[in-house]
């Protein structure tokens, strides 16, 4: 038991640590120029990635509703878990589809800081309803609070980056 603490522990200071090091990055869409050539799939992405957003934004929802029943004690340890399963499955589903998207290069950078927050918000479930489903042990709030705000920073620095470059094709939209 004490080896699965640490097994879990030590991932979730890896993500840390991994997220931590690529949030110094520049804002990786800064990058990215819209172009006559690349205007169409930059829409297509950006139409795309607000779906993505939105998706995530829904679990993470009933993840953070979930966990302030666990706080609250209005919710069991079996309701949380409960809670959870559907989430977990719409998670896994999201990361698949995140994953499949095949991106022009320009976008590979961007799409790959989606893919390390989607996966980390799936890992946040799986690392969740673990500690649910282990009866013999506390369920640690806190980790799982620390854990989720730190997700949604990173959700919002993606939407804002996107923000950014969105308000670019509008102008150039209106520029033509």
């Amino acid at each position: 038991m004490l080896k699965k603490w640490l097994g879990i522990t030590l991932i979730l200071l890896l993500s840390i640590a991994l997220v931590a090091c690529s949030s110094k990055e520049k804002n990786v869409t800064a990058k990215v120029k819209v172009t006559e050539e690349n205007k169409s799939y930059l829409e297509e992405y950006d139409e795309s990635l607000q779906g993505f957003i939105e998706e995530m934004t829904g679990i993470l929802q009933t993840f953070n509703d979930s966990l302030d029943g666990i706080y609250t004690k209005e919710l069991t340890r079996e309701q949380f878990s409960s809670n959870l399963k559907e989430s977990i499955n719409n998670s896994n589903k999201l990361v698949t589809d995140v994953e499949s998207v095949d991106v022009d290069p320009e976008l590979f950078e961007a799409h790959q800081n989606l893919i390390v927050i989607i996966n980390r918000s799936h890992q946040l479930l799986l690392n969740a309803i673990d500690m649910a489903n282990t009866a013999d042990t506390e369920i640690d709030k806190d980790t799982l609070r620390n854990e989720y705000m730190e997700i949604k920073t990173s959700q919002a620095t993606i939407a804002n980056e996107w923000k950014i470059l969105r308000a670019q094709l509008q102008a150039d939209k209106e520029g033509k």
